[in-house]
């Protein structure tokens, strides 16, 4: 749908064009414009899309043919992606919500919720009316958490699954609605805000994304999101930020520990420049619309852009249902830039009065906004850094005189193209790109890092830092050391190339690890982390194996499938249980089937000798143990005392094999093979937290070094024929 989608949109007719250097570039120049390089491997946000809210109580709802518009991506059409909706304090009101989520929800389209005020009953007056008009005691903070959870509960069971709700719409301007001080939010969030399970919980919206030190909000702005990123729990029960633009400068935009958090930031509310009445058609006033959208975008890394009113004689649509130019600047990027598009490195500003943002799908698409602010035309060329060749551009521009005017097949070379820029325009540049093959080498290796003189494109896996390192390496002279693990998830990881690896087909993957701190054995694993089609960061294991201290162990799977419509595909290493330093060698990605030698198996076997001797008769005692693998320990102890007495001593030893142990499923070894066995596997591959197995390779029945779903079934078929179950 999504390809599909975009396809129709540009109105692709994937012919190559062949044209000379010299038809696309110039020689004459307007004025002095640097290159505009886009950057597709240097990548920022994902977007969730752009959007406005419709507040029936307000301004009315919008009518089946107005909603078409809002939310359809055809000729005509917004093509918005987010629908904010009201959260009415009167629960019997909220069915006016439903018919307008609804027809979004149909169409694809994430929906969230913002309240204005709590339920009567929960409510006090606010003793200054100057800040507030309510304000919600704390004794009714539980209460006011159901409220919330209820709208999500009540939302879903009429076919809209909510996305999120925030706390409070601008409880930092709150003269008509409800108060809330930044202290009194982080405490709601941080102790009530794991009780909104029907939903994600958004922060509260501030009025303006202020300076922290800002003299006209003592209590508000970025000061309600530095509380919560300095409480964990308020974190922890937080899954998103939002914030409005009122009055936003563009250098305020920036909040590097907010846009490092993890957590998404929502631009969720904001009219620009002004509300007056019948202002929605003013050019190039409304040019202003996409200035701020690209501030919000490449400043403030903003991951959705949401409006005041989508219908409003100053909204995206006035009042008659049609598209006003404030709203023909928002679908210069709501039509092209798409949910799941990931904004990268552009060239922002490679002329006076020209800023430049640029986006990638997972469909071979580059899309490219333009504005040029000033009042001179400017012609401008683009060069596109990526690994493929460019076969088709369209063209999509609002000026003074154009609404949405499409150019298509545009000429062009492999990877650059020149364009016209009017004066005060955005235009819109849909690039099609064809992938160029990426072959493996004569091993069949796509990628094999040796961590000889560089990281090789690894990073840190959470909070871990990497670094070479030649105290160990498994071949040549350096490793790849991961140390300072806040967690015991955080590793190492890579990005696999999206040119090389591809969403539902096989590779091989193996990598080695070791360690010399903490436990005589550690389970370890290589894991997948990817985003999935509806956006959504997803896990699965690769590999995993029992590591012996100071023994390289291989993880290696030679047959592991990326998962369908997954993209943005990560592997990465980790080792349970503990944050001690580790180190990684040889990591390999291969064609599927290819066999990676590894270290050899290091297994740990328990000897136990009892001697026993009597006043009258000494006694030898012969013990063999055997690894169960191609290697065997003997040890003979003789008696000769004549004291009576009986000892038992153990003795371990680390054997080395080829082969590993007989698999027997007693995965908790317990000594038995039942359904316990059976459930921890189960919940081990599940990945649940604090899962551990005390024996792994007898979990693998399927003797192909990996533990996956194939043994689950094994396991479950060798209890249910014993009767164990």
């Amino acid at each position: 749908m999504y390809m599909n989608w975009r396809k129709v949109a540009a109105g692709f007719t994937a012919a190559l064009l062949s044209v000379t250097t010299a038809s696309i570039f110039p020689t004459k120049t307007v004025f002095a414009a640097d290159v505009c390089v886009i950057d597709t491997g240097t990548e920022h946000q994902m977007i969730r899309g752009f959007g406005g809210i419709n507040h029936p109580e307000w301004a009315g709802d919008l009518t089946q043919a107005q909603r078409q518009t809002a939310f359809g991506n055809g000729e005509n059409e917004l093509g918005l992606t987010v629908l904010r909706v009201f959260v009415n304090p009167d629960s019997s009101q909220w069915s006016r919500a439903l018919p307008t989520a609804q027809f979004a929800t149909q169409k694809g389209v994430t929906v969230f919720a913002s309240p204005w005020e709590p339920p009567a009953s929960l409510a006090e007056k606010y003793p200054d009316s100057s800040i507030g008009k309510l304000h919600l005691p704390k004794s009714n903070y539980a209460a006011y958490a159901k409220h919330l959870n209820d709208f999500g509960t009540y939302m879903k069971n009429n076919n809209v699954d909510l996305y999120a709700i925030s706390v409070q719409n601008e409880p930092d301007y709150a003269s008509e609605w409800t108060y809330w001080s930044t202290d009194e939010t982080t405490d709601f969030i941080a102790n009530y805000g794991d009780q909104i399970t029907s939903t994600r919980l958004m922060s509260p919206e501030s009025f303006q994304y202020a300076p922290e030190n800002a003299s006209w909000v003592p209590d508000g702005g970025k000061k309600f999101y530095r509380k919560i990123l300095n409480n964990s729990k308020a974190m922890a029960n937080c899954d998103l930020f939002g914030t409005h633009f009122y009055g936003t400068q563009r250098s305020w935009m920036d909040f590097p520990e907010l846009e490092n958090s993890g957590k998404e930031i929502w631009m969720t509310e904001v009219y620009v420049p002004n509300s007056d009445k019948d202002s929605a058609n003013r050019y190039p006033e409304a040019l202003q619309v996409s200035e701020n959208i690209h501030n919000a975008m490449v400043v403030g890394n903003m991951s959705a852009y949401t409006w005041w009113y989508i219908r409003r004689n100053y909204g995206l649509m006035t009042e008659d249902g049609k598209i006003s130019k404030r709203g023909y600047c928002m679908a210069q990027y709501s039509k092209y830039v798409r949910p799941g598009d990931v904004r990268i490195d552009a060239t922002e500003q490679p002329a006076d009065n020209v800023y430049v943002s640029a986006y990638k799908g997972d469909d071979n698409q580059v899309t490219i906004v333009a504005i040029n602010k000033g009042t001179e035309s400017c012609s401008q060329q683009f060069a596109v850094d990526a690994d493929a060749q460019i076969t088709e551009i369209d063209r999509y521009r609002t000026s003074a005189s154009e609404n949405l005017a499409k150019t298509g097949n545009m000429e062009h070379d492999s990877s650059s193209f020149w364009a016209q820029l009017p004066a005060e325009s955005v235009s819109t540049f849909v690039v099609t790109l064809e992938d160029q093959p990426v072959e493996p080498d004569e091993n069949g290796y796509y990628f094999h890092d040796t961590f000889e003189s560089d990281n090789c494109d690894w990073q840190g896996h959470g909070a871990a830092d990497i670094a070479l390192s030649g105290r160990i390496p498994y071949q040549g002279t350096n490793a790849l050391l991961v140390q300072n693990r806040a967690s015991a998830w955080n590793g190492a990881e890579k990005t696999l190339p999206a040119k090389a690896f591809q969403a539902g087909k096989e590779y091989s993957f193996s990598v080695c690890l070791n360690y010399m701190d903490g436990e005589s054995t550690k389970n370890t694993a290589l894991s997948l982390q990817y985003t999935d089609a509806a956006g959504e960061t997803k896990y699965a294991r690769i590999a995993s194996a029992s590591a012996a201290k100071e023994n390289y162990v291989q993880l290696a799977n030679p047959s592991f499938k990326l998962p369908e419509g997954g993209k943005d595909f990560k592997i990465y290493v980790e080792v349970e249980g503990d944050t001690d330093n580790f180190y990684i060698d040889e990591a390999i990605g291969a064609v599927k089937g290819t066999v990676i030698d590894g270290p050899p198996v290091v297994t740990t076997t328990t000897t136990t000798t009892t001697t026993t001797t009597t006043t009258t008769k000494a006694t030898t005692t012969t013990t063999k143990a055997t690894t169960m693998t191609t290697k065997a320990t003997v040890t003979t102890t003789k008696a000769t005392t004549t004291t009576s007495a009986s000892v038992t001593t153990a003795a371990t030893t680390t054997v080395i094999t080829e082969k590993p142990p007989v698999n027997t499923g007693d995965v908790n070894a317990d000594g038995k093979v039942n359904l316990a066995d059976v459930v921890l596997l189960q919940k081990w591959l599940l990945g649940v937290p604090e899962t551990k197995l005390a024996d792994w390779q007898a979990g693998d029945l399927y003797t192909d070094g990996v533990l996956n779903g194939f043994d689950l079934c094994l396991l479950r078929h060798t209890v249910t024929s014993s009767g164990n179950i």
